[in-house]
């Protein structure tokens, strides 16, 4: 059978039948070439009594003193040595992980801007089993311990020839971010994947195309995006820098474009400057041809639903039209619906805004019409004052209207609209039930 086949066997029974079941529902997605490769048969005797692989966690450090304990301490289950990679800490970050529980070995690097360079040491230093990629301000979170070991113990059963990569889910911690699961962090020590970029880093092939990779249920939670610690560690300063350095170094490749212009993207851009990212990003989309490298092209796609960003902040319907039509047709259909609708919703609120002015026009002059037939204008009018968001001229044109006999319909809508706001200011927020009184 081929790996996608025993993946979708294993979640596919109602119970696990052998202990292997269990472990390979840890594995929830796999990569579309991954999903091919051939498994391996399985022996006659369970997971829990084959051995299994080494284990090493790598954890890059610098200043990290008040997070590397409990980041150790609770990968005790799921690894055998932990390597360190420090650049340079001046606290007592070694100190503490050379009291952690778990052997460990320190490896001092002077940084040198360079995400991936500390990363690929780890090649030259752990020669056995597995590496798992650990951040400093990351922790294995308490349901998935022993996960990360059953998962990768199973995958050196069925595929122990495959060079791939394994991605846990990544957590921000309070929701100040969201859950990772594309990251590559476990990889087999003697893989020829290593890793570029000096920063948002992944392990690439050597031709820069992405590992096929397995998506597993093991939790790290990572705190290194509270706002005290970004602005603690200078962390946005630090990002900002090596993101020109990228785009130095490889002035070509989109995706340092792509990152640059997604930094801007705050709530006080301008539209000419929204018009002029754009600009820089999609010229950059013209070095990225058909069949680059994952390295160069991983940033493709999310450079199109950036570009229709930056265009709703300038209004450029016709930008958004040609971007959103290339989402969709990636199966990106959420993102392309959202930008198709605001700007046909735009457009729309626009031609009602101008039938309303016509309206009120034509009703102010009143002219030779009969009551009955003015009245029924001054209606129409407030009827699309309301639908623009013109809610004054609303209830003026109904007093309009109800002076020549009409305004039902109106009266009708402008009462639902404050039935409605009424409810909404009233709803009760309802209490946990141990709370309540």
């Amino acid at each position: 059978m081929r790996f996608g086949e025993v993946v979708v066997a294993a979640h596919g029974r109602d119970t696990a039948t052998t202990s292997w079941d269990e472990d390979l529902r840890l594995v929830y997605d796999v990569s579309p070439h991954l999903a091919d490769v051939p498994a391996a048969g399985f022996p006659p005797f369970s997971s829990s009594t084959m051995p299994s692989p080494r284990i090493t966690a790598v954890i890059l450090t610098c200043d990290e003193e008040e997070r590397v304990g409990q980041c150790i301490n609770a990968l005790a289950a799921d690894v055998d040595e932990v390597l360190v990679i420090d650049s340079g800490s001046r606290d007592s970050t070694l100190q503490v992980v050379r009291q952690s529980g778990i052997p460990t070995r320190v490896i001092e690097s002077p940084w040198q801007k360079d995400f991936a360079r500390q990363r690929n040491l780890a090649f030259d230093h752990v020669t056995d089993g597995w590496i798992v990629m650990v951040d400093a301000d990351e922790e294995l979170a308490p349901a998935s311990v022993g996960a990360l070991r059953r998962c990768l113990t199973v995958l050196d059963l069925v595929l122990p020839d495959v060079d791939l990569a394994v991605c846990p889910e990544i957590a921000d911690v309070d929701d100040q971010g969201g859950i990772y699961t594309d990251l590559p962090r476990a990889l087999r020590s003697r893989t020829s994947l290593r890793y570029k970029g000096r920063i948002h880093e992944r392990p690439y092939d050597q031709e820069g195309n992405c590992p096929l990779t397995a998506r597993v249920s093991v939790r790290f939670t990572h705190h290194g995006y509270q706002p005290e610690v970004i602005e603690a560690k200078k962390k946005l300063q630090r990002h900002n820098d090596l993101l020109e350095l990228c785009r130095n170094d490889e002035p070509h490749n989109s995706k340092w474009t792509y990152y640059h212009a997604r930094e801007q993207l705050v709530e006080t851009l301008t539209p000419t400057r929204a018009r002029e990212l754009f600009d820089l990003l999609s010229e950059s989309l013209t070095h990225c041809p058909p069949g680059a490298s994952d390295y160069v092209a991983e940033r493709l796609q999310d450079s199109w639903a950036l570009l229709c960003e930056l265009a709703l902040r300038f209004g450029g319907a016709n930008e958004i039209s040609h971007f959103a039509g290339l989402l969709r047709s990636v199966d990106r259909h959420v993102e392309a619906t959202y930008f198709e609708t605001v700007v046909a919703a735009s457009q729309t609120l626009s031609r009602l805004s101008q039938l309303a002015d016509s309206a009120a026009a034509a009703s102010a002059r009143d002219g030779r019409s009969t009551p009955r037939d003015a009245g029924r204008l001054h209606e129409l009018y407030g009827l699309l004052a309301l639908a623009s968001g013109r809610y004054d001229e609303a209830r003026t044109a109904l007093d309009q209207a109800k002076a020549r006999g009409s305004g039902a319909q109106l009266s009708t809508e402008i009462a639902n609209l404050r039935t409605m706001l009424s409810h909404l200011d009233n709803t009760p927020t309802q209490e946990p039930a141990d709370q309540a009184p």
